[in-house]
């Protein structure tokens, strides 16, 4: 398994957030309501404030509704408003489909793509480079026959403190998203009356 693979093994755990008895998986959901697609996209548009991508964007300044997102009669992807940058939040992507005349929204939260992509490339650079050059300084310090010099300090401590920060970074982002799953879960639960879907559900 590479460093990439690792970091997103990560990555994932961190959107591991409860969402009761809505969830097939931890972070995945399935709910069935009596509405038929072409209803539960009319009542989600005008439950939400339009967003069209969550990492690039200045929805979140503008509107005053709850939740952000956008949504067709086959797909939606939502979030919830929150005061702040948090580029560790939540977001549900989801599909829906006809099922007996009502509709099935099934999805998933996660962090967005591009910040899961971006933090473990981030990180294996840290890992990488910096590890090796923090190992280098830590030989040279203990073991060097020269004059140790502030490079070497240097060079042992940064790559663990950003390592360490990248870490904690994660982590507090994460944290401050822990209800945002419930949130969106209930959202769609009071907006489409659903229910929780009896049949297990199908990867997406």
């Amino acid at each position: 398994m590479s460093c990439e693979d690792y970091v997103i093994r990560f990555l994932s755990e961190q959107d591991l957030e409860p969402t009761h008895t809505h969830a097939v998986k931890p972070n995945r959901i399935e709910l069935l309501s009596p509405h038929p697609p072409a209803e539960c996209a009319s009542r989600l548009s005008a439950a939400i404030d339009l967003e069209r991508s969550a990492l690039f964007s200045l929805a979140g300044l503008f509107g005053k509704k709850a939740v952000l997102g956008h949504v067709t009669e086959t797909s939606l992807q939502l979030r919830k408003r929150i005061g702040y940058r948090n580029s560790f939040q939540s977001t549900f992507s989801g599909i829906m489909r006809p099922s007996g005349g009502g509709t099935v929204i099934s999805g998933d939260f996660s962090m967005h793509p591009f910040v899961t992509v971006f933090m473990a490339i981030w990180f294996c650079g840290v890992l990488g480079i910096g590890g090796t050059l923090s190992i280098a300084s830590i030989v040279r310090l203990l073991f060097a026959s020269q004059p140790r010099s502030d490079g070497d300090w240097w060079g042992a401590v940064i790559p663990l403190l950003m390592a360490g920060f990248g870490v904690v970074l994660v982590i507090a982002g994460r944290h401050l998203a822990r209800n945002e799953a419930q949130f969106i879960t209930d959202f769609l639960t009071r907006t489409l009356e659903a229910t929780t879907s009896v049949r297990k559900m199908e990867p997406i």
